[in-house]
C-alpha cells in the first residue's frame, strides 16, 4: 500500500507542475494567443498588462483617464470640421489634469492636453478621456498618436471599421492599436505614413479592400528628441509644428508674429490643424 502511495503522490507532482506551467504560459510570459483588440476586455486583466508593461511608460493612466465619448454618430463626426466646433477644454481643466499627473512645469510645447478618444471619434471633452500627452518621447509620442488617428477616422468615415470598435480599441491601448492598424511593431517614418494613406487612399477609390503591409526595418534611434522646441517649428519626425488659434479657427507657420502668442490656442501640426478645420491665417 505504501508503494502505491508513493507511486500516486509521484503522478500528482508532475500534474501539479504540468498544470502550473499551462497556466504560467497563458498568463503572459510563454505569450497567449493574438486575438483582436477589440476583445482584449475578456482576456484576465494580468494578461492585458503584461502586453501593456514594455510600453506602459507611453500610455496614460487608466484609473484617471479611461476614455469617454460623445453621444454622436458616424454622420456626426465625419462632417468636415466637426472636432474643431465640439472642441473645449478650459485652462483650469488643463490644469487640473497636469496636477493629476504630477506635472507642476513643463516647456512651452512639450506636451499637449490629449484626447485619449479623439475628437474625430467621438471623443468627449470630459477630464476622464484627457491626459498630458508628450510631443517629445521617444518612440512613440502625441505626433505617432496622430497618425492613428487620422488612419481611424479615415477608417470609420470609410465604412471599414465600426465606431464604438475604433473608440474601445484606441481607449484600452493605443500603442498595440497602431501595431494592428499599420502593421508594423514600430511608429511610422513620415515617408513610410504617407506612403500608406496614399495607398489607402488608392484602395479606396478602388473599391476597398486591406492596406498593404508597411516594410518593418527599423528606423535610426534619435538622440537628440529633447531639444526639438516648440519654438523652432519642428518635430521629432520631421513634421511642421503650427501655433492653432483655437477661437479664431486659424493657424500661424513658425517665424509670423503670431507663432505661440495669441490668447487662446495650442501647438500642433500643419495636418492636424486642417484635419480639424483649421484654415491658414492670411498672408502666411
Amino acid at each position: 500500500m505504501r508503494t502505491g502511495f508513493l507511486n500516486f503522490a509521484r503522478r500528482f507532482e508532475t500534474w501539479t507542475a504540468c498544470g502550473l506551467a499551462f497556466a504560467f504560459l497563458l498568463a503572459g510570459c510563454g505569450g497567449h494567443p493574438k486575438a483582436p483588440l477589440s476583445s482584449l476586455g475578456s482576456l484576465p486583466d494580468s494578461v492585458v498588462q503584461a502586453d501593456r508593461s514594455q510600453y506602459a511608460s507611453f500610455l496614460p493612466n487608466p484609473q484617471l483617464t479611461p476614455g469617454d465619448t460623445l453621444p454622436v454618430t458616424v454622420q456626426d463626426i465625419c462632417v468636415p470640421g466637426y472636432a474643431r466646433k465640439v472642441r473645449n477644454v478650459p485652462i483650469e481643466v488643463k490644469r487640473q489634469v497636469y496636477q493629476e499627473y504630477g506635472i507642476y512645469h513643463h516647456r512651452p510645447g512639450e506636451y499637449e492636453i490629449d484626447h485619449l478618444i479623439s475628437l474625430e471619434l467621438g471623443g468627449s471633452n470630459s477630464i476622464k478621456n484627457l491626459w498630458p500627452q508628450s510631443y517629445i518621447t521617444h518612440p512613440w509620442n502625441a505626433h505617432i498618436k496622430d497618425q492613428l488617428e487620422n488612419e481611424l477616422h479615415r477608417e470609420v468615415c470609410g465604412g471599414e471599421m465600426d465606431l464604438a470598435i475604433a473608440q474601445h480599441d484606441i481607449a484600452t491601448d493605443w500603442i498595440a492599436t497602431y501595431k494592428q492598424v499599420f502593421h508594423t511593431d514600430r511608429p511610422l517614418s513620415p515617408q513610410e505614413y504617407r506612403q500608406f494613406t496614399e495607398t489607402a487612399s488608392r484602395r479606396a477609390g478602388a473599391g476597398g479592400g486591406p492596406t498593404a503591409p508597411v516594410a518593418t526595418t527599423p528606423v535610426p534611434d534619435s538622440t537628440s528628441n529633447t531639444t526639438n522646441d516648440a519654438t523652432s517649428g519642428s518635430t521629432p519626425n520631421g513634421a511642421v509644428r503650427v501655433w492653432v488659434n483655437t477661437r479664431s479657427g486659424k493657424y500661424f507657420l513658425p517665424g509670423s508674429r503670431y507663432y505661440g502668442n495669441t490668447k487662446s490656442g495650442e501647438y500642433m501640426t500643419e495636418d492636424q490643424a486642417i484635419r480639424q478645420g483649421y484654415v491658414k491665417a492670411g498672408g502666411e
